[in-house]
């Protein structure tokens, strides 16, 4: 049975419009099994989601619909908070609940708390903002005079007042840590980024105390089974699924490169299925033997998406790499929640001590790390396949669960050196090739966008530029391709000299 609840979800984006964010508000409705009101944007401007949308109708009481196009600048996101609360002014909620990102969510929100400051308002920061991807906040200030001396007024005479350097971003966490009676994070790790990197020390305490903690939601299986797909496999090979974009540290090259180097026995009996809007994308970015056993489809809605989950033998996800970056991974994929209320295994590729990473999936393994990747897809085919587990090298798996790539140190036959060396040679002089191909394809792309420039004497400039950053990518390649290169082949040459 529904419960009752006086609640108001202010999700800027929201089936029928089509986004990950907009997803997570509604399955966190369904798995709430409560009646509460939405706001959210009108949804004529972009792709559409109505079966999700009914779906989710049984939980809605009412929908309130602003009606601006979709944008995220500044002017869009004031208009949304401004004519948002002119549908919300003569209603009054004990609870409401909004859903950064979009930030759109968190400032009508706040507009919404200051008008009535007796209801109870919830934040949740689906992912970090000020600290994004690459540990930048890649939003400008909002210029936007009136409305931060209008903030200022009501900021507490104790507390940082705004300025005109502020970023949206900024601007979106600070306010929302200050007014909001909870804050919400999905991750451990994200909440400790977060609250780490903010610019005010004296708030950390006072953020984390009202802070909890609730990852991406999993919901009923019968959301699973409401459109049937007729999507077709080859019950005769592994089918493996990706579903989703590809971008900055989120990339798609370690499951290539455990393709591409997969057990001669195993490389025509698996089958990648792709669903994507980045389609051309995919086509450069995969190798030459990867895509011959891929095929790439476009976007799908998401009921649609939840009942394929069940069709594959292996569905993969991988982290956001951000070692560079962060001390520890504040990203959890949400994508994971969805797969887990599946039947299919997953294969997850993890950074080390990432919240994926210590969650319990049958195949995981360690991002860049070429062994571990290799090993677990042979695993995987073998399991898949349903042979007798009889691993293709067993001086090679054995060196490999007892860590002696790792640790050379344990090595003291010359078989089992020649077996590293061989499969690191021939690792290596993949990983060498695999950057040649990758180099070709970006000459490619840059004549093809020089082409276009060139018709136009104003893009010269722009030229010369990319031309820099393809330089400085080549670069780039050619330091990670001469350190693979070392660190695998240099105490292994000196052992195999010592061996002599």
């Amino acid at each position: 049975m529904q419960k009752e609840n006086n609640e108001l979800i202010i999700s800027y984006s929201f089936p029928p419009s089509v986004s990950a964010a907009g997803n997570a508000m509604a399955k966190k409705i369904l798995k709430n099994n409560q009646k509460v009101d939405v706001i959210y944007c009108n949804p004529n401007s972009g792709k559409r989601d109505d079966d999700f949308s009914n779906a989710v109708n049984k939980y809605i009481t009412k929908r309130y619909e602003v009606d601006i196009p979709f944008s995220t600048e500044w002017e869009n996101i004031r208009r949304f908070a401004r004519e948002g609360m002119n549908v919300l002014s003569s209603k009054s909620y004990n609870k409401i609940y909004s859903m950064c990102y979009f930030q759109h969510s968190h400032f009508l929100a706040l507009e919404y708390k200051l008008t009535h400051p007796d209801t109870l308002w919830y934040a949740e920061f689906s992912d970090p903002l000020t600290a994004g991807i690459n540990g930048k906040d890649n939003t400008f200030p909002i210029s936007d005079g009136q409305y931060i001396e209008q903030v200022n007024k009501i900021i507490p005479e104790n507390y940082p007042k705004i300025t005109s350097k502020d970023t949206l971003n900024f601007i979106c966490e600070y306010l929302t840590y200050l007014f909001a009676d909870t804050i919400i994070f999905t991750n451990e790790n994200q909440r400790k980024v977060m609250i780490d990197n903010f610019a005010y020390d004296e708030l950390k305490e006072e953020i984390y105390n009202k802070s909890s903690i609730c990852e991406h939601v999993t919901i009923d299986k019968e959301y699973y089974n409401i459109i049937k797909s007729n999507y077709e496999v080859d019950s005769e090979k592994v089918n493996f699924a990706y579903f989703g974009a590809i971008y900055g540290k989120r990339t798609l090259e370690n499951y290539v490169n455990g393709f591409d180097l997969l057990n001669d026995n195993f490389k025509d009996k698996y089958h990648l299925h792709i669903f994507t809007e980045q389609i051309t994308h995919f086509e450069q970015l995969l190798s030459q033997n990867v895509i011959e056993n891929t095929t790439l489809n476009p976007e799908i809605n998401y009921l649609e998406f939840l009942n394929l989950c069940n069709k594959f033998d292996v569905l993969l996800v991988n982290d956001t790499i951000t070692k560079e970056v962060y001390s520890i991974n504040p990203f959890l994929p949400s994508k994971l929640s969805d797969y887990e209320g599946s039947n299919t295994d997953i294969w997850a590729i993890c950074e080390k001590n990432s919240t994926m990473d210590n969650k319990q999936i049958k195949y995981k393994s360690r991002a860049n790390d070429i062994p571990s990747i290799k090993n677990t897809l042979n695993r995987i085919m073998e399991d898949k396949l349903s042979l007798k587990h009889q691993p293709i090298n067993k001086t090679y798996e054995r060196l490999f669960n007892n860590n002696y790539y790792t640790d050379l140190s344990k090595i003291e036959k010359n078989e089992d050196l020649k077996v590293i060396l061989d499969d690191e040679n021939n690792t290596t002089e993949y990983l060498e090739n695999r950057i040649l191909e990758l180099s070709v394809k970006i000459d490619e792309l840059i004549q093809v966008a020089q082409e276009e420039f060139r018709k136009d004497s104003h893009y010269e400039n722009e030229i010369n530029k990319l031309n820099e950053y393809i330089n400085q990518i080549k670069k780039e390649n050619e330091t990670i391709k001469s350190s693979n290169s070392w660190k695998i082949t240099k105490p292994l040459r000196y052992i195999t000299n010592k061996l002599k």
